[in-house]
C-alpha cells in the first residue's frame, strides 16, 4: 500500500477534513454512527490498544481516544497525518500517528505484530490496489481475540449510481473523482479473505442513507454501505 493515485486524491484536502459541512462531510454525518457500532461492541474502551487504519484526518480516531482508548492512527496521505496531528493537539488528545501503511508500520515496529486490541479499516478498503495484501498486514498486527472492524462500499448497481453519481455529482458529499466502481467489494469476499486472516466475521450491517434528512441509520440494507465486525480466532 504504497502511496498512489489513490491516497494522493486526498493530499488536496488538508483543510476540509474538519469542516463538517466541507468535502467530507458524509464521514462527518456516519461518523457518530460507526463510532457508536463500533465501541459497543467492546464492554470497556479505556486502556484498550486501538489502530486505525487509513484514519485521514482522524475523525473516528478521536472519538476512540476521548473514550480512554490508546489509538494509534496510520494513513498515506502526509497531508491527512498533519491535519490529524493538528487537529488532536488543538482537542488536548494523544493519539500516535503515523505516515504508513500496516506492511511498512510492521517492517519498521515489528514488536506491534499481534498487539492491538482492535483494528479498524472505515472508509479505507474501497481504496486500495491489492486488498488481500493489504488485510494480510492489517489482520496480523491484531491480538487473538481482539475485535476487528470495517466499513466500505458494497460492489452494486445501486451503489455505482448512489455512491459515485448522486453523492459526488449531486449531493456533494464526497469530492468527484473519491470512488473508484472497479475497488468496490461484496460483503462475501471480504468476508472470505478475513477468514483466510483468522478473522470470523460475526455480523454485517447496511448503513442506509436517507436523503430527506440527510442522515444514515444503521439498517439490514447493504446494498450500498456496510459495517461489521469479526473476531480474531
Amino acid at each position: 500500500m504504497e502511496e498512489n493515485a489513490e491516497t494522493k486524491k486526498f493530499d488536496a484536502y488538508g483543510k476540509e477534513w474538519w469542516n463538517p459541512e466541507g468535502r467530507f462531510v458524509s464521514l462527518h454525518r456516519i461518523n457518530p454512527l460507526r463510532y457508536s457500532y463500533f465501541s459497543e461492541k467492546i464492554d470497556n474502551l479505556k486502556d484498550k490498544t486501538v489502530l486505525d487504519i487509513g484514519c485521514g484526518g482522524g475523525i473516528l480516531s478521536e472519538e476512540f481516544a476521548k473514550a480512554g482508548a490508546l489509538v494509534t492512527g496510520i494513513d498515506l496521505s502526509p497531508v491527512a497525518i498533519d491535519a490529524a496531528r493538528l487537529h488532536a493537539r488543538e482537542s488536548g488528545l494523544e493519539i500516535d500517528y503515523k505516515l504508513a501503511s500496516p506492511s511498512q508500520l510492521l517492517i519498521s515496529n515489528p514488536e506491534l505484530r499481534t498487539s492491538y486490541d482492535a483494528v479498524i479499516c472505515a472508509e479505507v478498503l474501497e481504496h486500495l490496489d491489492d486488498l488481500a495484501i493489504f488485510l494480510k498486514g492489517a489482520c496480523s498486527l491484531l491480538k487473538s481475540k481482539g475485535y476487528f472492524f470495517f466499513s466500505t462500499i458494497n460492489k452494486t448497481i445501486s451503489a455505482r449510481f448512489f455512491a459515485i453519481f448522486m453523492a459526488e455529482n449531486i449531493l456533494n458529499m464526497v469530492p468527484k473523482g473519491t470512488h473508484d466502481f472497479k475497488r468496490f467489494i461484496r460483503p462475501s469476499e471480504l468476508v472470505n479473505l478475513l477468514r483466510q486472516n483468522g478473522i470470523e466475521v460475526l455480523e454485517i450491517k447496511g448503513m442506509t442513507f436517507n436523503p430527506l434528512e440527510f442522515e444514515f441509520k444503521i439498517s439490514d440494507n447493504m446494498n450500498i454501505n456496510y459495517l461489521g465486525y469479526g473476531i480474531k480466532q
